[in-house]
């Protein structure tokens, strides 16, 4: 696997990355890979999501990790709205690097969030893989106290507002799944959900795959919410991609 750097600016912030790729092109394909609220400060590639590209790189794609607005190894504060602008600007970059690849997103948590809205909104993506999305808007009851420990371990960067936790709350009605996730038909859309999901509920999965349009798949795995954690379901995951996908 070949790896270069990944440096944008986005609204004057720096947005950093890796680009992963094959050594031998076998699919002009390209997954983005959100990530979700991280639960400790280091980049992405310090958290295994290295691996989960490799897994995509072993198949002949390229896959590219962005560290998120306000996560560390980015510069600017967390937020929906700044993520959403993120994947967007990475999908401009990629079009120029990679010329004539088909663009996939696959998000993880509110990495799930942001590729099922932004994918709703671009044409250009080619499909989407969403892993533990929530259906609504970020509960005020599970979020809010994820929120305050990020913020006081330095797991994410906020506003000076004291307010910053309820704009995030807020603005989290503009992105909810539920009114998106129908728009990216006829494009692909493969869910993947935790049956022992104890942050956002497997529910949510199945209003989801109800109420998206065909084509789509619900994956649901043996685990909780972190489907990186168990590699076997990290494998799984990508071999679903590329199977229901075929990038």
């Amino acid at each position: 696997m070949h790896t270069e750097k990944i440096e944008l600016v986005v609204n004057g912030f720096k947005v950093r990355g890796t680009l992963c790729l094959p050594i031998e092109v076998k699919r002009c394909s390209v997954f983005v890979t959100l990530h979700g609220l991280p639960f400790s400060p280091e980049p992405v590639e310090q958290k295994g999501y290295l691996d989960f590209a490799y897994m995509v790189v072993k198949r002949g794609a390229a896959a590219a990790l962005l560290n998120l607005r306000g996560t560390d190894g980015s510069e600017g504060c967390f937020g929906l709205s700044a993520w959403v602008e993120d994947a967007e600007s990475c999908l401009r970059y990629l079009r120029s690097r990679l010329k004539g690849y088909r663009q996939y997103l696959l998000g993880f948590s509110a990495g799930g969030v942001v590729a099922i809205y932004a994918a709703a909104n671009n044409k250009e993506v080619d499909g989407v893989v969403s892993c533990s999305a929530s259906y609504q808007p970020l509960s005020q009851r599970i979020a809010r106290p994820l929120l305050e420990k990020a913020l006081s371990a330095g797991v994410i960067r906020g506003g000076r507002s004291p307010s910053f936790i309820d704009q995030v709350l807020s603005e989290s009605q503009r992105y909810a799944p539920s009114k998106w996730i129908r728009a990216i038909a006829p494009r692909p859309t493969l869910i993947a959900h935790g049956r022992f999901d104890d942050l956002v509920p497997v529910g949510d999965a199945y209003r989801l795959f109800e109420k998206a349009r065909e084509p789509k798949k619900l994956l649901l795995l043996d685990a909780g919410h972190r489907l990186r954690a168990n590699p076997s379901d990290a494998e799984r995951i990508v071999e679903e991609a590329f199977t229901f996908l075929n990038p």
